[in-house]
């Protein structure tokens, strides 16, 4: 019965610790609460009674089926990793923290009863108070913590050096140090700002915590050190290894997730715990200790000077203890990830990777270790695959020999294991690699997936299950049709339209083909769509910017054709012009380069449409399945037709400066005649004038 009560008491008093370490500040200048601006307060709640499989990520989900959330963390034992059975959850307002607490307090999850509290800090005694001494590492000399430093978190994209930051507390007093921590050169979307005395310090986190800047609002508090911001949060080492019961946490904890009406809260209640579910919810638990490491360092920054400052600092925030593993079975969970590589060393987490066009996992993960010694070694035993020879084909098969030890063996399957990069190089590797592999493909294979709507997109919501077959059959009918014949291949420029309604015609989809470019553009300009990416605007060609430019002076739209099939009462194609046909609902468009097309076809697919009964329809884009024996055939008999007006229009040219010769040649005869008429009656009276000269000579010589 002893041994009981005491295990109790232990318990008890480990709860009570976590919940006020969680949510209390520890700083010797806590005296002056009264001054701070409690805007975070009462926001957080205070969970017990949890099943023990609950993770971060259902926990949130739990939570926001209700009311909207920004964190959600499980308290878990630092040696067991298991669940301690309770854990917190952050709202966006209070009023719906107060409004959660009483609908979800006593409610059942997988068969247990949860309590649900307000996160309040319990008081702690006078004597307690006093005798708390902050925790310093082993050869690290004790520094007073700086009373004038703030952390500055959830900082817009827009401010991106120290003199932009230093700039918003200028007004509130002497900025004596401003820095913005990056990983490899990216910021981490928070920041450190340390003013002249403790009152300028108090009212710039007054004043400034909770303005909004760019849309973001901002989150000022007291920086803390490492080790006071792994207690606060539950993640500094703990030795008390005792696993709670369900009873006992129920009776112990209910003291520590409520305080008296009356009774004074601490200053910061679970700031820093933001700090920590910020980060999580940010980088999907990927590196939760990055703002306590950083904080650790600026903290020591500010103590030192400005030599030490300047002197790089070595952070684990990067990917070195990160691997990325490759042909995994489509099987794989996280879970048995996680499971499979600790005999490598501590795992902190692994995350099998979903296909976003699929909903499926794609067959490759990430696996990040604890130690970073741990992750190198698992890196370094990896199986390597032998160079081919030149020219020979790569095998698929796997030798069985490469894994004689079965590490890397993952239901039978070859693991290929690799140092993961960061996001940057991740995404110019797959750029890269991309790029080559459509360079191949000849056949453009790869636009097949164009048009596709997955399962987990908001658009495919909105599709009614008619639509959804109709997608289906024809995704498949277009993989059986490229796969049968191999002189089938995908337009860069003609796009397939379906579903359209009977009473569209030719004209109206050149304009609606059209419209859809000025369509794509305001969607990419509000941020409703991703803008095409470097490698889909090279797959036109080095000369795009010619054609477009001599496009333009020809006067000619970006719409090189479009047009709706109709056909007659007895089901055969006829031309829209005889008037004679009907729509059957399928159509081409043709566009002059391939990025125009891909912002065609991305606008106009799901498109929703009307007909002229009011029923509503969404249109199915795809690229266009060409023969290529077909196309060639069109090439010459376009290249001859053009051959033909080219002829047609040198003749009409030739004929044109015939004509006008003949023309010029007449001028020139009526101009000649008119000429000799007037040099004959000029020689006629020369000549009259002559014969009286001579004549009155005469008749002079006479006399």
């Amino acid at each position: 019965m002893t041994a009981s009560k005491t295990k109790r008491k232990r318990q008890h008093s480990e709860v009570e610790d976590a919940v006020s370490n969680a949510l209390e500040d520890l700083e010797t200048g806590s005296a002056q609460q009264t001054k701070r601006a409690k805007v975070d307060e009462k926001r957080s709640l205070f969970v017990r009674s949890l099943p023990p499989a609950t993770t971060n990520e259902t926990l949130a989900d739990f939570f926001s089926q209700h009311f909207p959330i920004k964190h959600a963390v499980v308290v878990r034992d630092q040696k067991t990793k298991d669940s301690r059975g309770y854990g917190f959850v952050t709202f966006a307002d209070a009023e719906d923290a107060a409004e959660a607490q009483k609908k979800l307090d006593k409610s059942q999850w997988d068969g247990r009863c949860i309590r649900v509290d307000v996160a309040e800090p319990r008081h702690r005694k006078a004597d307690k108070a006093a005798g708390d001494t902050p925790f310093t590492k082993p050869g690290k000399p004790e520094f007073q913590q700086p009373a004038t430093k703030l952390i500055v978190r959830n900082l817009p994209w827009s401010i991106k050096t120290s003199e932009q930051l230093s700039h918003l507390f200028r007004s509130f007093g002497k900025v004596k140090f401003a820095d913005l921590p990056q990983t490899k050169g990216k910021l981490k979307g928070f920041g450190f700002v340390t003013l002249r005395g403790r009152k300028n310090a108090e009212k710039a986190l007054e004043l400034v915590n909770g303005k909004e800047i760019d849309g973001r609002t901002l989150a000022v508090d007291w920086a803390v050190d490492k080790e006071t911001w792994e207690r606060q949060t539950g993640h500094g080492d703990d030795k008390k290894d005792d696993k709670e019961d369900a009873e006992s946490i129920d009776g112990s904890e209910a003291s520590a997730g409520s305080t008296p009406q009356g009774a004074t809260t601490a200053p910061r209640k679970e700031a820093q715990a933001d700090a920590d579910l910020q980060n999580f919810l940010k980088n999907h638990m990927q590196n939760l200790e990055e703002e306590s490491d950083a904080e650790e360092e600026e903290d020591a920054a500010t103590e030192s000077n400005e030599k030490e400052r300047e002197t790089p600092r070595q952070r684990v925030t990067d990917n070195s203890s990160t691997v990325f593993i490759r042909n995994m079975p489509f099987t794989t969970t996280d879970e048995q990830l996680k499971s499979f590589f600790a005999h490598f060393g501590g795992v902190r987490y692994a995350r099998v990777v979903i296909d976003k066009v699929t909903d499926k996992p794609a067959g490759t993960g990430f696996v990040c270790f604890f130690k970073q010694s741990d992750a190198k070694s698992c890196v370094k035993g990896a199986p390597r695959s032998q160079p081919t020879a030149a020219g020979a084909k790569q095998s698929l098969l796997v030798d069985e020999n490469a894994d004689p030890s079965g590490m890397y063996t993952l239901d039978g399957r070859l693991l290929q294991v690799v140092q993961a990069v960061n996001k940057e190089e991740a995404n110019s590797l797959a750029e890269n690699s991309l790029s080559k592999r459509r360079e191949k493909d000849k056949r453009r294979l790869y636009l097949l997936s164009e048009g596709a709507i997955g399962g987990g997109s908001p658009l495919f919501d909105l599709l009614s299950p008619a639509e959804i077959q109709m997608r289906q059959a024809s995704s498949a009918q277009r993989k059986k049709m490229v796969q049968g014949n191999p002189s089938l291949h995908l337009s860069l420029t003609r796009l397939a339209i379906r579903n359209i309604p009977r009473n569209l015609d030719s004209k109206q989809l050149k304009e609606l083909a059209r419209r859809a470019i000025v369509g794509f553009a305001q969607d990419v300009k509000e941020g409703r769509r991703q803008p095409l990416s470097k490698e889909e605007n090279a797959r036109d060609g080095k000369d795009v910017k010619d054609k477009e430019r001599q496009r333009k002076l020809k006067g000619k739209g970006i719409v090189r054709q479009a047009k709706i099939v109709f056909e007659s009462n007895q089901g055969s194609k006829v031309p829209e012009k005889s008037g004679a046909g009907k729509s059957r609902g399928y159509g081409f468009i043709e566009y002059t380069s391939h990025h125009w097309a891909l912002m065609g076809m991305r606008y106009l697919n799901g498109h929703e449409l009307q007909d002229e009964n009011g029923r509503k329809q969404r249109i199915i884009a795809e690229f266009a399945i060409e023969n290529a024996q077909v196309v060639q055939r069109r090439r010459v008999a376009e290249e001859k037709s053009a051959q033909t007006a080219q002829a047609k229009r040198t003749k009409a040219e030739v004929e044109e400066a015939e004509d006008s010769d003949d023309e010029k040649g007449k001028r020139q005869d009526r101009d000649d005649k008119a000429g000799g008429k007037t040099e004959t009656l000029k020689q006629n009276l020369i000549a009259r004038k002559r014969h009286m000269r001579k004549n009155k000579a005469r008749v002079g010589g006479k006399k």
